[in-house]
């Protein structure tokens, strides 16, 4: 998809066009660097899910 908004500043240059591209492209390092927290979400997980806690106490 970013290419189609290079191709528009390519042909155009307006500025606008320009910061369409450069916005995709913040989006979609946006967007990989949340899927890459989410695969690793489960590394994280105290084993008990929404409920259980990790005091240890008496």
């Amino acid at each position: 998809m970013e290419e189609k908004y290079w191709k528009q500043f390519l042909k155009t240059g307006k500025i606008a066009d320009y910061l369409y591209y450069k916005g995709m492209q913040i989006c979609s390092q946006v967007i990989e660097v949340y899927e890459g927290e989410r695969a690793h979400e489960s590394d994280y997980s105290n084993r008990h899910g929404a409920v259980g806690g990790t005091c240890r106490g008496v």
